[in-house]
């Protein structure tokens, strides 16, 4: 028993002893081959330190990289967000310029007439093919008179059926209860255009008018220009309605049959000239 305690007395020395050789052959400096047992110990601890530094590179790795496509996902939406803004201002800049580019052909159309006119836009248009009218954006407030004639740049609109006080309805050429004296330009035949609830069969956001009561004899052929007379006054003279097309004569009858496609495309109307004359011309006024 007594052996026994001295040699667990021994042991208690010796293992603090060769430990703390074992920590100073560990740290000491210089350039000395490495014991056997540190060899051992590195060879131990070596494998499982390259594993953990190369896990924890990985992902280190996938988290920079995580963080560097969230940053890049936001700046490219911002950057989408800044074109589509600059996309929507360059559209309202086209708009605005197209809507430069049609008032300044009203405008210059206007200077033709020796009347006084008034622009509106147009800000309704009915889709049924029976009544064919527009709304505009201006009324009595601003001296529009029922019977007023309406143009627009490329020729006869219709003319003003109601009024409101800041609104009005105009009746287009091209409605069956429109009628307009009429002048071929190049005959000088005289008949009426009147509206047919019809679209034409080629140009199908055009609607047709019709001539009536033009002579047999009368001289007419396709592509001739018709004008306003200014014998009803209450267009005046010389405003371009439209081209004829599809003269039939018939075997029998008093009078030649002609359909004219009007050079306004009632359809894509925005803006309109009014006319501000009454309904009693004294005599036709011709446009200049």
């Amino acid at each position: 028993m007594a052996l026994f305690r001295r040699k667990a007395r021994l042991l208690s020395f010796l293992i603090p002893f060769l430990l703390l050789i074992a920590f100073l052959s560990l740290t000491a400096g210089g350039y000395r081959r490495a014991p056997w047992y540190q060899q051992l110990l590195w060879n131990v601890v070596t494998p499982p330190q390259k594993i953990l530094t190369s896990i924890g590179g990985a992902v280190s790795s996938v988290w920079n990289h995580y963080f560097a496509l969230v940053g890049a996902e936001k700046e490219n939406e911002n950057l989408r967000m800044k074109v589509a803004l600059l996309e929507g201002e360059i559209i309202k800049l086209s708009e605005v310029e197209k809507e430069n580019e049609r008032l300044h052909e009203l405008l210059s159309y206007e200077k033709s007439f020796s009347h006084k006119s008034l622009t509106a836009k147009v800000i309704a248009n009915d889709p049924r093919a029976e009544f064919k009218n527009i709304t505009i954006n201006k009324g009595h407030d601003h001296g529009v008179r029922p019977l007023m004639p309406v143009v627009g740049p490329k020729g006869l609109v219709g003319r003003v059926a109601t009024v409101g006080s800041k609104a009005s309805r105009v009746l287009l050429v091209t409605d069956p209860n429109s009628a307009v004296d009429v002048l071929v330009q190049r005959s000088r035949a005289r008949g009426v255009v009147v509206g047919m609830a019809v679209k034409t069969a080629l140009r199908p956001s055009y609607y047709l008018t019709r001539i009536e009561y033009l002579r047999r004899i009368s001289d007419v052929a396709d592509g001739d220009v018709v004008v306003t007379s200014g014998f009803d006054r209450v267009f005046p003279s010389g405003i371009p309605v439209g081209s004829v097309t599809d003269v039939k004569k018939e075997r029998y009858g008093i009078f030649l049959e002609a359909n004219v496609v009007p050079f306004e495309n009632m359809a894509e109307l925005q803006e309109v000239l009014v006319l501000l004359v009454t309904q009693n011309l004294s005599s036709p006024d011709s446009v200049q």
